[in-house]
Parts: C-alpha cells; structure tokens; sequence
C-alpha cells in the first residue's frame, strides 16, 4: 500500500491523506522513568529493491611506481520501497500506535551506498611487496583512507552464526557484561563502505524487539545499503537480561556514563570487522532510546573530540532528557536532527504543557528541536502545533550546510509508530533524513 507524501516540503509540510485514527492518551507504565514502553513485535517487513553496484575501483600504477587509478564511480541505486512497516501492540502499558503499510519511499540523493574505497589511495612503489594497494580497499598492511573503518577489505572477524538471526553477541563496557544485536546487509562486501545506524529501544523493551520491528522499520528501506545494531539497556545498575523481547524497566539511566561506554565498544567491535563509512553513522531512538539518541549527539558528535567516532545525524521520537539525570546531554557540535512528538503525548511532554493542551511553551521534545536548530544555524519557529488530522513536519530553513533539523507534529499519544488513518509514515519520513547523507 502506498504512503501519501507531503505536498509542500521547503518550509512545511503535511499529508494529505484520510483522517487521523485518534491514538488515546491514556498513560503508559513508564512515567517513572518517563519513557515509553516497549512497542510490541512488528509485522513482516518487505526488502526494498536492489540497489545499484558501484564503479569498480581501477588498480594502482606499476609497482615502479606509477599513477594511482581512481575510484570508479558510485551511483548508488535508489532503494526500493518499502513493505509492511514494524507495528505492534502494547507492552508494558504503553501505546505504540496502530498497525497498518508504511510504504517506503526512496531515498535522499545518493541511493546506496558508495561501491568505491575512497579516492584511489597511495600509489605502489617499486620492489616486491612496494608501497600500500593503489584502490580503496586496506591491504598490503596500510591504514584504510579516511573514512572508511579498519574492517574494510577484511574477512569479518564476528562469527556469520553471530549476527542477522536475532542473536545476542556479549561484550564489555564499563566494567560489565552487555550485548546487542547485529544485522548485516546479506549482499555484504568488505571492501563497500556500509552506513551503521544503532537503534536504542525504549523502556521496557530490548534488543530482540529492536530486532522485531526491524530497527523501527528502516531495515526494509535500507536496500541493504546499512548495518543495523541494537544495543541492549541496563536497570537498576545492571545489565538487562531478559531473553524475550521486552524487558520491564530496562532502559538508558546511562549512569557514570556506562551506556554511553557501551555504544563506544558496540561501535569499535562493528567497525573492526565490518566495512563502515565512518561519516555516516548514525543514531535512533523511541522514549527513553530518543533520550540516549540525543545523549550520543551531545557526547559522540562527529569531528568531537571525545572519541573516535561520532554520528552525523539522529532521529528521535518522543524524546526527553533522562539519560545521566538530564545533565550530561550538553549539545557543542553540529549534528543533523529529526523529531517527531505527539501533541497528545502523556508520557513525555511535546511542548511543555500539560498533554493535549493548545498553549505553546519552548520546552519538551520542541525545545530540543529548538537547541538543535540554533546550533545547526537554522532560522527557528514554532514548529505548527496539529490538534486533529494528518501529521505536519517542518524543515527549519537557513540551516548549516548539511545540518538540516526537521520536526514533525502529530496528534497522537506517547508512540514510535504515529499514523494518519491508519497508515504508519514515521520510517517513511525518517529513512529519507538520514539517507540524504
């Protein structure tokens, strides 16, 4: 089923399909913490189509040192649309919104992901075994070019039995036992430097419902252009365990900042074996997943200095401050931002104001719309306010050169999967952000 677009995108934007099926706003069970319960299990997600190879990389000069051939060129094809978006029914007392298609769309410019190495690389030098390989790729014991990670040109060093089968990988960070999941495009090639985007889940849920929904259905729009990881949350000061999907008050206190730790060896342990654009990575979250999505653009910003790696975009829905007690997420680095809120949230706040109310304050997930735009350079204003009907999203203009922030506005209550009549267009709107880059 195709999903309506919107009309008008350079300043606003709405949809224009049937009416909105009202979401209630009856509160979840994780006020406490103030994030939302965990979305139930998605529906069957349709792969997109293929995506377009890239150029082949020409080889360098003689080994007498000849010129270095350039990467061939990388017209990556358009994914493909779509099928049945993740949807699912509640869990821990929240609503994750109705099911129904989300029709996929194609994405930004660019398509797929870059089938080239990065520009040639170091010519060969003369004598047996010379200088480092002349294409992309990291043999012959040199670096890999700037951008691409160490598992470039490499045979993955995590087991095939480890990742795309729903299957919990351990690892340490700060000091304790953890684990994620980990999806790989099924056409990989080590020498493709992939997208990566870690999807956070919410509270009361984990990494085996990240794995459900299909990383809030942009798995199926991905065209096998992306790797996908699910790190899995903490409670009460230790790790979450359960072995199901979902796992009550488990979520992303980030105390001491371990959780912030755990993207950063989670991170480390993808790039290492896996070939990753270390440009374009990126994070998402629901609830209290949005908060550590925000959390890692305020501490992992790419070209930060605080680690090796950094996101060059977040999409966030529903979002609050809660990881680290609401102090640590100090915004100092452009990253590009997507939100969605419902005005009817009554779990964490749209705007400040009591839930469902029309009176607009510049606090809740619009101030932090607000903090991203005055970063990126972005001319700010109240993003429209929907009270009934299709969704409305704002692209804030006069933003940085590529440091868009876009906000979209829907009547529903504390959800991942906001819908108008129906059709869920969240992935729909949020896979065409992050793809853009």
């Amino acid at each position: 089923m195709t999903l309506s677009r919107p009309v008008s995108r350079l300043v606003m934007c709405s949809v224009a399909v049937s009416a909105l099926a009202f979401v209630g706003c009856a509160p979840g069970n994780d006020v406490p913490s103030g994030s939302g319960g965990a979305p139930g299990s998605g529906g069957s997600s349709a792969s997109g189509g293929s995506s377009a190879s890239g150029g082949a990389n020409a080889t360098g000069g003689a080994s007498s040192g000849g010129a270095p051939g350039t990467g061939g060129a990388s017209s990556g094809g358009a994914p493909g649309t779509g099928g049945r978006a993740a949807t699912g029914g509640a869990a821990g007392g929240s609503n994750p919104g109705t099911g129904g298609d989300s029709g996929g769309r194609s994405g930004g410019a660019g398509g797929g992901a870059p089938r080239t190495g990065g520009a040639g690389g170091a010519p060969a030098t003369g004598g047996a075994g010379g200088g480092a390989p002349a294409t992309g790729g990291a043999g012959g014991g040199s670096a890999p070019p700037a951008g691409m990670s160490a598992g470039c040109g490499k045979a993955p060093t995590i087991p095939s039995s480890m990742y795309n089968n729903n299957q919990t990988i351990p690892i340490m960070a700060a000091n304790m036992q953890r684990r994620y999941i980990l999806s790989v495009p099924a056409n990989y090639v080590n020498t493709t430097p992939y997208k990566l985007v870690i999807a956070y889940h919410a509270r009361d849920s984990n990494d085996h419902t990240m794995w459900n929904e299909k990383f809030y259905g942009l798995q199926p729009l991905s065209n096998n252009t992306t790797i996908f990881v699910a790190p899995n949350g903490q409670k009460n000061g230790a790790p979450c365990a359960a072995t199901g999907a979902g796992d009550a008050s488990c979520g992303w206190p980030n105390s001491n900042d371990s959780d912030m730790q755990l993207a950063d060896a989670v991170v480390k342990a993808v790039t290492d074996s896996f070939c990753v654009d270390m440009t374009r990575i990126f994070a998402t979250g629901w609830s209290y997943g949005a908060s550590m999505s925000e959390e890692t653009a305020c501490e992992r910003p790419l070209g930060g200095t605080q680690a090796t790696w950094g996101v060059r975009a977040v999409a966030t829905y529903a979002v609050a401050r809660l990881s680290g007690g609401g102090t640590n997420c100090k915004a100092s680095k452009k990253v590009a931002y997507f939100g969605h809120h419902g005005t009817c949230d009554s779990v964490l706040s749209y705007d400040g104001t009591a839930r469902c109310s029309a009176t607009t304050m510049e606090s809740g997930g619009v101030g932090i719309a607000k903090t991203w735009a005055t970063l990126n350079g972005c001319m700010w204003m109240t993003p429209q306010k929907v009270t009934s009907g299709n969704h409305v999203c704002v692209k804030f203009p006069g933003c940085s050169d590529g440091y868009p922030v876009e906000f979209c506005s829907h009547s529903g209550d504390h959800t991942a999967y906001p819908a108008d009549g129906g059709k869920q267009w969240g992935p729909a709107e949020v896979w065409p952000f992050l793809n853009q880059f």
